[in-house]
């Protein structure tokens, strides 16, 4: 810097300080500081690392005329330095004394960045076992800044602290930075970028551990998704958590690697429990356009022994819908980790369409296999019901044998309120006279849904049924639960519940065939509130497909429970319909 540029930095605050002196004190209102040429994290930082920035105006004004000269001058070197973060070596910072000394005086900081430095050469090496391990190829060619662009410190330090975490995720515990240089030629505006690491030996899984467990051994080893010898990852630590908790047994899990006790490059691994409360209640109230008011009682056992079975009872009792669930559930994990279980349901229920009153025995046995979650269940039922508008003496009975097979996959970026997610499922049924039924008869129903947002306010929701029933000539004979309806919250909006379908005699009774459709553009308004228009379209028929529209506004509530639905919907295909009110709880997905 020429001699009169620093002879000026040093005059500026003794003058500074004179003029203060001479002023005497300063008005009550105290000393603004002002920060000029920057803004945003630039400015942020600035007035972090300022010390004259970081006390408020009335302590600027208390400090004494040589203390305020020293932190003055000292203030223009911190703001150099604060600006090395984002590229910026050689700014000009100036700072001045506004205001006449008998008025109100601040004191201002005028800083004017200058040209960035940006990266030159960018040299990035490994040395080790990693150097072959092409799961680190992502984060090499991922790592920024690249030549060319603005040498941003903290973008390399965090492509930097990147590398190393996935190092350690993969098993490299002596992993080591043997070069780690930025070069910064600052008459050329250039920064040269050499990081280099030497990642050792990639770790393997050792021995696991396992303390604090009330329940057989067996059954926290059954869940282990690694073997011992396999190179070690997080993500099977991860997955192994995942699993403990699915069992629900615990109520503290505590999984970890323990590189300190590590031979022969084998780290051991140590899952700490604790059990979860062993008996569970709950007790709620209910509310659905379609089921009416309700309350609803649970009890649970998270084991019934130390093989770790479970049993689950829940009654549900509302307005136009009785349910008495019985359920007991053995651990499996021989293909995919699940459950055998044996349940047995009560139920009775009143719609349009029909009064109904099942009993059914179900055994089953489920599990989740590479994201999809599997059921293979055998139903054994009998269910008599009286369809709408018959006398009380055509009520009749069926008797249902029939395997059922169910597939379900769900992604979603957050559970309760996602912004993008998908959920498909897959469901056949099939009932023969040879296993049992009173019925021949096949049953295929799919479903669809779908999320994205559109900008950072706006969801679009799509979703879609199709299902298709094959039953010879006795399909009269199939109950209504095995019969397709439509209309209703989840279905076609501005309909009542299992409204819409083939009639007889004006009265709803099912159909073989069901296609719904529905789009939904939600816009939200708060944090918690939002508001969604949508249309509803579908039918459950026979031979022709007639599809009934519903269109409607409803309002969204983000509830700690999840999401509140309240929908104001009208039918448009008959003239004199007048609007329908939905309530839904519950996840998109």
């Amino acid at each position: 810097m020429p001699a009169h540029g620093r002879l000026r930095r040093r005059i500026a605050p003794l003058l500074f300080a004179l003029l203060s002196g001479a002023a005497g004190a300063q008005p009550a209102a105290g000393l603004p500081l002002e920060i000029r040429g920057i803004e945003g994290e630039r400015l942020a930082n600035v007035r972090a690392r300022v010390a004259l920035a970081r006390l408020d105006d009335a302590g600027r004004a208390a400090l004494s005329p040589a203390r305020r000269a020293y932190l003055l001058r000292q203030a223009e070197t911190e703001a150099v330095a604060a600006l090395q973060a984002f590229g910026l070596f050689s700014p000009t910072v100036r700072s001045t004394l506004e205001g006449e000394p008998t008025a109100p005086r601040r004191l201002v900081l005028v800083i004017e960045p200058g040209e960035p430095v940006r990266v030159g050469d960018l040299s990035l090496s490994l040395a080790g076992a990693g150097a072959e391990d092409e799961a680190l190829s992502p984060a090499l060619a991922a790592f920024a800044p690249q030549p060319g662009a603005v040498f941003d410190s903290r973008v390399y330090e965090t492509s930097k602290s990147v590398l190393q975490r996935l190092l350690a995720e993969r098993g490299y515990f002596d992993a080591r930075e043997t070069e780690a240089r930025v070069a910064v030629q600052r008459a050329q505006r250039r920064a040269d970028i050499a990081l280099a690491l030497d990642t050792g030996p990639r770790y393997r899984f050792g021995p696991t551990r396992i303390s604090g467990d009330h329940l057989r051994p067996h059954l926290a080893r059954a869940a282990l998704t690694y073997a011992e010898g396999e190179p070690y990852t997080q993500a099977g630590l991860l997955a192994l958590h995942q699993r403990l908790s699915e069992l629900d047994y615990y109520g503290l899990i505590d999984v970890r690697p323990e590189p300190d006790e590590a031979e022969d490059a084998r780290v051991p691994i140590a899952v700490n429990l604790s059990p979860g409360r062993r008996s569970v209640y709950s007790a709620g109230l209910s509310f659905g356009t379609d089921s009416g008011a309700g309350l609803q009682l649970g009890f649970g056992r998270r084991w019934v022994n130390d093989r770790g079975h479970k049993f689950d009872a829940r009654l549900d009792w509302a307005q136009r819908r009785r349910a008495l669930l019985a359920q007991y559930r053995i651990p499996a994990f021989a293909w995919a980790q699940g459950w055998y279980s044996l349940g047995l349901n009560q139920r009775e229920e009143d719609t349009r369409a029909a009064s109904t009153r099942t009993t059914e025995l179900v055994a089953s046995r489920s599990g989740t296999w590479r994201g999809w979650d599997l059921s293979l269940a055998t139903h054994l039922s009998r269910e008599d019901f009286l369809l709408s508008g018959e006398p009380r003496s055509a009520r009749r009975a069926t008797r249902l044998v029939y395997p059922a097979l169910r597939a379900a996959r769900s992604v979603s970026d957050d559970v309760l309120y996602p912004t993008r997610g998908s959920l498909v499922s897959a469901e056949l049924r099939v009932g023969a006279r040879a296993l049992g039924s009173d019925v021949d008869f096949a049953q295929l129903l799919l479903e669809g849904r779908l999320v994205r947002s559109l900008g950072e306010r706006h969801r679009l929701l799509l979703r879609a049924q199709l299902g298709h029933t094959t039953a010879g000539g006795e399909f009269e004979r199939l109950p209504p639960s095995l019969r397709f309806f439509a209309g209703g919250d989840r279905s076609v909006r501005g309909y009542g519940y299992q409204e819409i379908g083939p009639r007889q005699l004006d009265r709803v009774v099912g159909g073989r065939n069901l296609a719904v459709g529905s789009v939904e553009l939600e816009r939200r308004l708060t944090p918690t509130w939002g508001v969604a228009a949508f249309v509803d379209a579908g039918d459950a028929f026979n031979d022709g497909f007639q599809a009934r529209t519903g269109v409607g506004l409803g309002l969204r509530w983000r509830s700690p429970v999840g999401p509140v639905r309240l929908d104001l919907a009208r039918g448009l295909d008959e003239a004199d319909r007048g609007l329908r009110l939905h309530l839904g709880i519950g996840p998109d997905l």
